[in-house]
């Protein structure tokens, strides 16, 4: 079985600087994978995935130590900062397989 990565990310939209935090469990942690959140993916749609930046800020040694790592980053305050597209806070979402 292939090792799975746990990771904390973060999207930059190049153009105008908003950002993106979010948590991913993959086997590539160099995947294709932007998120999954409402306003990230209409971003994406809206500018063109090529405007985006990701960057790998995290890598985690468990899905527990995952999530409270994406709830410390995606807290109240960062949800409601102008300049991010979360919507909710973090370490609440179920993990997906890429």
């Amino acid at each position: 079985m292939d090792k799975l990565y746990y990771v904390i990310y973060r999207i930059t939209n190049m153009l105008n600087g908003m950002i993106y935090i979010g948590q991913h469990t993959t086997t590539n942690p160099n995947d294709n994978y932007m998120g999954s959140g409402k306003y990230i993916g209409r971003a994406i749609k809206k500018y063109g995935v090529e405007n985006f930046k990701k960057e790998i800020l995290f890598e985690c040694s468990s899905p527990e130590e995952l999530n409270a790592k994406e709830r410390e980053l995606v807290n109240e305050e960062f949800i409601n900062r102008k300049d991010t597209y979360n919507l909710v806070l973090g370490g609440i979402q179920g993990l997906s397989h890429d």
